[in-house]
């Protein structure tokens, strides 16, 4: 039966791209892999459609990192679209192994978001050893050897351990207007989620976000927002013991709709829930909107 195997590069130069090309045939020509690749793109066929379906339909990924296909990464650039599909697969089963690294240059660190970093991969930075190589993921292709039970097990108890990660707090800030040093009135509300490391391990975060005690649009009960008042670039790594706070401002708009839900709900709560890239949940206590409702009747008629 044969495989499926996507390949995720940025398109770093006509070289590189050259390169992947390159891998792709040699993978190809081996006669029992269909290689999902964008250069074998019919003309006219959605880039956005080719991931979405590439990814989700592939037997396995091969991740080609390159110090610019980390930036690209985090940056929001070319292969953004495709890290983050790549992160929520791994964050939903942390135990997958439909990802593997391939290292084209730079080092594991300088070439893949933080969430591959530690996968064991395959090193293709010395063009003398290729055929060597290619051989080895061909045969880690075909012939996968299962992850032991007992390391599954260990796993999936370290990512349930919940509120033993991090703290997580949720507060609603009142901006306040000033003149010359002098208060002038309330002028808005900010959302502000304060997280602490305090799992005695360093653990990358991602941006949090919200979650309603019930649904409030057909099944969905979270959101996030996009009114963002920080600069953080996510994931985030914090040591022992560090934290990094994340502001977003209520805006008339936002007001009206927790106003709506309050009126359909009264005793309607909200938590920020912030995940690691190892897969990790924390949550913050339910803070109840009721208490807000005030403020929020004045800021929905500014």
């Amino acid at each position: 039966m044969t495989m499926v195997v996507f390949i995720s590069y940025s398109h770093d130069s006509e070289e590189h791209k050259a390169w992947v090309r390159k891998l792709a045939d040699d993978l190809t020509a081996l006669g029992v892999f269909e290689i999902l690749l964008d250069q074998y793109m019919p003309k006219g066929y959605s880039f956005t459609r080719f991931m979405e379906l590439g990814l989700s339909k592939a037997d396995k990924v091969l991740v080609i990192g390159t110090p610019q296909y980390k930036q690209k990464a985090e940056t929001g650039k070319g292969v953004a679209f495709e890290e983050s599909i790549i992160s929520a697969e791994m964050m939903n089963d942390i135990d997958t192994t439909k990802y593997y690294p391939v290292l084209r240059a730079g080092t594991f660190d300088m070439s893949f978001p933080p969430i591959l970093q530690g996968r064991n991969g395959f090193d293709l930075t010395d063009d003398c050893q290729y055929d060597t190589v290619i051989k080895e993921i061909a045969e880690a292709l075909q012939n996968e050897k299962p992850l032991p039970d007992v390391l599954r097990s260990t796993t999936l108890e370290s990512s349930e351990r919940k509120g033993t990660l991090a703290t997580v707090y949720f507060s609603f800030y009142h901006v306040f207007e000033t003149f010359n040093y002098k208060y002038s009135g309330k002028r808005g509300l900010q959302i502000r989620v304060t997280v602490t490391n305090t799992s005695k391990e360093h653990r990358y975060f991602l941006e949090p976000f919200f979650k309603m005690s019930r649904p409030f649009e057909g099944n969905a009960d979270a959101f996030s927002m996009l009114t963002v008042m920080d600069s953080n670039n996510y994931p985030i790594k914090l040591e022992y013991g560090q934290q990094f706070t994340a502001s977003y401002r209520v805006d008339s708009k936002i007001a009206a709709v927790f106003l709506r839900l309050l009126s359909e709900d009264p005793s309607l709560t909200i938590k920020a829930v912030v995940n690691t890239t190892l897969g990790e949940v924390i949550e913050s206590e339910a803070f109840s909107l009721e208490r807000m409702k005030g403020d929020l009747e004045g800021l929905s008629q500014i």
